[in-house]
């Protein structure tokens, strides 16, 4: 029915005032709960000590602290120098020395690549009573008697019209029955020189040539030795036993006296000749070919020195040397021997000797 209404229709309006009053007593008892639950907590919490001077609150957090031990002052020693371990090295293995390559002499018989290509090589040593065959493979007007896959010689136009002789030569090294020689001249070579692959020149400013009209290149032409040694690596792994080097250091024949000195020719021709021996031996080393130089009787006296090969070098890195039947009674194996050759009846290849008197050739 509603509230009760006054005369002209409204209810009575108590105002604002009541619910005022009502939240204000609410607040009141709910703070008076807050103070009773606080003194209660307080009172079994904290220790109160009755004493003549009052009354003493220990705070239980204030005990825990009592009861650690003090601090010290004192500073902490620390021990700085860690221990020191003594480790006995674990002695390494001693190197097994790589044995020297064994020598045996052999008698060398000179075929060419017609002789390769028809087959009749190999009875052509029979019949001479060798057991090494040697080939020219680079003759000394820079010709090739194969098609080398070298991209310089194809540039220069010295390889071969067919690769006959190459196939001849890995028939005859599958059958294994003869020592395989390949000769190479080196740098008696006028396709090289004409076309500036470490020309000698002569003092004028000319391309220098021989008394036989051929020009050479130059041991020291990084261009001129990467092409021969390239050759080289070729013919070993056609099957080459040994490789012979001709014309293998500078010109020490004919017009000698009118060569340029330049870089293509030092003053000290032995360090670009020991050079360019060197670097051929390691990597035919590495192919398991040996490395062979051709000589002359007057070189290993030392009595020419223009060519920059010497005793000492081929001591220090051909596995055999060659050279012509003495006329100047040079003891060759002694001058080999003093350039520190060993094996030398084996290592020392002797043009028209005695058969069984050592390692020949004709």
């Amino acid at each position: 029915m509603g509230g009760r209404r006054n005369s002209y229709g409204y209810s009575q309006y108590h105002g604002r005032g009541a619910n005022r009053s009502r939240t204000v007593l609410l607040f009141i008892i709910a703070l008076l709960a807050i103070l009773l639950a606080a003194g209660v907590a307080f009172y079994a919490l904290v220790d109160l000590e009755y004493t003549e001077n009052g009354v003493l609150v220990h705070w239980p957090w204030a005990q825990e602290s009592a009861s650690l031990p003090p601090i010290s002052s004192d500073p902490i020693a620390l021990d700085t120098d860690p221990p020191v371990v003594t480790l006995e090295p674990t002695p390494s293995p001693e190197p097994t020395p790589t044995p020297p390559p064994a020598y045996e002499p052999i008698g060398a018989v000179t075929v060419t690549a017609a002789q390769l290509k028809s087959g009749s090589a190999a009875q052509a040593v029979a019949d001479a009573g060798g057991t090494a065959l040697v080939v020219e493979m680079k003759d000394m007007n820079g010709k090739l008697a194969w098609q080398s896959q070298v991209p310089l010689a194809a540039n220069l136009g010295t390889n071969a019209a067919d690769n006959a002789a190459a196939q001849a030569v890995r028939t005859l090294a599958e059958a294994g029955n003869l020592y395989l020689v390949a000769r190479v001249q080196c740098f008696r070579d006028p396709v090289l020189a004409r076309n500036w692959v470490g020309s000698l020149m002569t003092r004028g400013g000319n391309v220098w040539h021989d008394y036989q009209g051929m020009g050479w290149s130059s041991p020291a032409s990084q261009q001129a030795v990467d092409y021969l040694s390239a050759l080289c690596l070729e013919l070993a792994d056609m099957g080459f036993d040994e490789i012979l080097l001709d014309s293998a250091g500078y010109p020490d024949t004919g017009e000698v006296k009118v060569l340029a000195v330049s870089d293509n020719r030092p003053q000290d021709l032995t360090v670009p000749v020991s050079a360019f021996l060197q670097r051929l031996s390691q990597e035919l080393e590495e192919k398991g070919t040996a490395l062979s130089v051709q000589t002359s009787e007057d070189a290993l006296r030392g009595e020419n020195t223009l060519s920059g090969v010497t005793a000492a070098n081929l001591g220090l890195y051909a596995d055999r040397v060659w050279a012509p039947a003495p006329v100047k009674g040079a003891d060759y194996a002694a001058l080999l021997a003093a350039g520190g050759m060993d094996n030398t009846a084996a290592r020392l290849v002797v043009k028209n000797a005695l058969t069984g008197a050592g390692s020949w050739y004709k």
